[in-house]
């Protein structure tokens, strides 16, 4: 009686979903994505989706070099994103009295936008330290803000 063969079978890797996904199909079965230097696992083939919405909870921590925070949004920890709401609350109240234009509003907007991808929406603010606002800084000197370089007015 012949031996069977008992060499698992080789997974084909899956193309993938879309041409711009960012997550790439690692051999060993998950997507995964290199980010500054170091292979990052976000989930497994079969869950595509799932991975991606991994990889988009970490991504703005992951690329800016910080450990990303897996603490969940609650009421009583404020993120960044409710500080950057907030904040734009206060200036439109500002606007609709006159106190200040709609552009300055706007520019601030635009800025405390950017802020916030850079930092993360969903970080804590508890978990930001003063080094987090140093790269911020020369994140915007290095590549500006909104494709002019620099911090403006100089």
């Amino acid at each position: 009686m012949p031996a069977a063969n008992t060499k698992p079978k080789r997974r084909i890797k899956p193309s993938k979903p879309y041409p711009s996904f960012p997550l790439t199909p690692h051999n060993n079965g998950p997507w995964c994505k290199k980010i500054r230097g170091k292979v990052y696992f976000f989930g497994i083939w079969e869950d595509a989706q799932a991975a991606l919405e991994h990889y988009l909870r970490v991504a703005a921590d992951l690329h800016a070099g910080r450990q990303p925070q897996l603490a969940s949004i609650s009421v009583d920890r404020p993120t960044v994103k409710q500080m950057c709401n907030q904040y734009l609350t206060y200036q439109l109240h500002k606007a609709d009295s006159g106190e200040i234009s709609t552009r300055w509003f706007e520019s601030c907007r635009i800025v405390v936008e950017d802020f916030a991808r850079f930092m993360g929406p969903g970080r804590l603010l508890s978990n930001l330290c003063t080094d987090d606002f140093s790269k911020y800084r020369q994140k915007l000197q290095q590549r500006g803000l909104g494709g002019k370089k620099g911090l403006g007015g100089r």
